[in-house]
């Protein structure tokens, strides 16, 4: 499998924050950093939020900008380098520092295997402006905003980009209810009446996998046994991570190899557990793909989640983590502690003796009010004594 990355579009860059269109609401914007945003069927996408993948198989569904010396605005299929889009993916939550990274590749989607729903096709319907629009019944399951699907006729998978009922949006729509669904231009098939439309399972994950670094190839010594040793630049990489080989040219970016292991580390000779900063660095990496002048892309995949275990077998309960007393491992296991985050807790922790409860520590570490309410279950606060207790200006939100 080949993959070309084919742009970069970065939330908060944009001019304007947002546009309304006509019954959908406000799309966010965003500005073409790299490359160029094609929309369509095969414009898959993931979301990257910081050094972490949060979503793949997104699509640019719609695609809009606004028209020259007007607040109008006018569909597009492609945008190039420093252009401002508006688009919709089927998700709700992209903001300033998301980044949206469109890519190609030769599969066809996600598993479609397992299904979440089936709805019957009653009406379909075309705008220029945000594309098809089907009236549907779900006959079994649901169907979810957001969710990926497929028509029973064949075609590339799709995401929900609206999910309507007679007094707006919806979130889901259950077996029996009508409702419109927005399917934009991702329709290689086009609905017609009849048609089923099959909305896929997909795991439940925080995120999909967190990107290291890149490192730039400066040569390479064939090993002669399936390995190579490449000379390296690489700001982060450690021994039981996962690896893109890829070739950068035109602000395209082909991916030749991935998932390999990079076997061993080493600076100036001296084998080592990892690297990090600049540098030149030895890798031992398990291809012969790699090419001077390629880039490496060092990354850790999430693990698949572990299904329910049989009835018959009681759930163990995980010990809360004191905020208070746990040390720096244990405070590392959290919700969106990075090393940095560790570092910052434990030495407010010896300042000022403790924290008052979980969200002031969340909120002294610099976590998300997203990451805050999933501290809540997670770990806990001793109460240390001359801890006062303050208000944080966290709000939890229904997400």
């Amino acid at each position: 499998m080949t993959e070309v990355r084919v742009g970069l579009i970065e939330f908060g860059k944009a001019l304007n924050a947002g546009v309304a269109l006509p019954g959908l609401g406000e799309l966010p914007g965003g500005q073409v950093s790299a490359g160029r945003a094609v929309r369509g069927a095969r414009a898959r996408a993931r979301l990257k939020r910081a050094d972490r993948i949060l979503a793949d198989n997104l699509r640019l569904g719609i695609m809009v900008r606004k028209k020259f010396f007007s607040s109008d605005v006018e569909p597009v299929t492609d945008a190039g380098f420093l252009k401002d889009v508006f688009v919709a993916v089927g998700r709700t939550d992209l903001g300033p520092g998301d980044a949206l990274e469109p890519y190609t590749d030769d599969t066809i989607g996600p598993d479609a295997s397992r299904h979440a729903g089936v709805a019957a096709v009653l009406a379909p319907a075309y705008d220029q402006l945000t594309g098809f629009h089907v009236q549907v019944r779900p006959e079994r399951g649901v169907l979810r905003f957001g969710a990926s699907t497929g028509l029973f006729r064949g075609g590339r998978p799709m995401r929900v980009l609206g999910l309507f009922g007679p007094a707006g949006p919806l979130p889901e729509l259950a077996a029996g209810q009508v409702g419109t669904v927005l399917l934009g231009f991702q329709c290689d098939v086009p609905p017609m009446a009849g048609d089923a439309l099959t909305a896929y399972e997909e795991p439940s994950h925080d995120y999909l996998e967190r990107r290291e670094g890149t490192a730039h190839v400066h040569g390479v010594s064939d090993l002669g046994t399936g390995s190579v040793v490449a000379a390296v630049e690489v700001p982060d990489g450690r021994t039981n991570n996962l690896l893109t080989v890829g070739t950068t040219f035109n602000e395209r970016s082909t991916v030749v190899a991935t998932e390999l292991r990079i076997l061993s580390v080493a600076r100036g000779g001296v084998a080592m557990r990892t690297a990090a900063g600049t540098g030149v660095f030895t890798l031992g990496l398990a291809t012969r793909e790699v090419r001077q002048n390629d880039i490496v892309e060092t990354y850790v995949p999430v693990d698949v989640p572990v299904l329910a275990p049989p009835p018959a077998v009681a759930p163990v309960p995980v010990p809360l983590v004191d905020v208070d007393t746990a040390a720096g491992p244990e405070l590392a296991r959290l919700p969106g502690m990075t090393p940095e985050r560790v570092n910052e807790a434990l030495e407010l922790r010896r300042r000022q003796g403790g924290f008052a409860d979980v969200e002031a520590f969340g909120v002294a570490v610099g976590l998300r009010p997203h990451e805050i309410v999933r501290l809540r279950g997670r770990a806990t606060a001793g109460q240390v004594a001359g801890v006062a207790q303050r208000e944080t200006g966290v709000r939890q939100l229904d997400i």
